[in-house]
């Protein structure tokens, strides 16, 4: 089944992912851009500076900061679109304050990092759908030549029957045609010799520990 190839090889180069959270950039931007127009429009000039001042701030604090702390280029816009693709859903992704990711040196394993990452946050945004709470929180730590990699959501937990299978390939609790991400993570995580871990409760969340060997770019040269 061709449609059903595209798909997977959508999911595993990370296309989708990129797709995903450059169309939320994109849509956040314009969103801000009609707000803008609607201040032009009805003259309030000093309303539009002020607007135009906080949202400026915001942008270059929340760039600046994951820039400081993920040194991949490609992992931090990664990072930056989900961010803005989380703010679309009332969902707060939170970059530890310690996170620290250097540049890899291999442009396939960035890509990877992008996969398992990225479907990890999806899938805990699924989490924190229906909870008060809808946290996202993300961490890097890159020691030894090793990346640890986190991601926990302030969800319902996942139940013991549902845990054992949360990573066989077309399970999934959202129906058909879903069951991809988790799958894909797990091959990654596997395919770079790495490992993972799911820690969950019911009621508690969820929390998502990956282990890769991660080469920077500095130790590749």
């Amino acid at each position: 089944d061709k449609t059903e190839i595209k798909l997977l090889a959508e999911q595993l180069t990370g296309v989708k992912l990129y797709a995903e959270a450059l169309r939320a950039q994109t849509h956040e931007f314009m969103n801000k851009l009609h707000v803008i127009l609607g201040m032009v429009q009805m003259g309030s000039f000093d309303e539009l500076s002020s607007y135009i001042s906080r949202i400026t701030s915001s942008y270059q604090e929340e760039v600046g900061f994951v820039l400081r702390r993920i040194k991949d280029p490609v992992v931090a816009g990664f990072i930056i679109g989900k961010i803005s693709n989380a703010r679309e859903e009332n969902i707060e992704i939170s970059l530890d304050a310690e996170a620290y990711l250097p540049e890899s040196g291999y442009a396939e394993t960035s890509h990877k990092v992008v996969t398992i990452v990225g479907n990890l946050i999806d899938n805990a945004m699924d989490a924190v759908e229906a909870s008060d709470s809808k946290v996202v929180d993300v961490d890097f730590q890159h020691e030894a030549g090793w990346l640890n990699m986190e991601v926990s959501d302030s969800g319902k937990g996942i139940p013991d029957e549902v845990r054992s299978h949360i990573f066989e390939k077309g399970y999934s609790t959202k129906g058909d045609g879903r069951g991809i991400g988790l799958y894909l993570v797990k091959q990654s995580v596997e395919s770079l010799g790495g490992e993972i871990e799911l820690f969950s409760k019911p009621g508690e969340g969820t929390q998502v520990l990956v282990r890769i060997p991660y080469t920077s770019k500095e130790e590749s040269v």
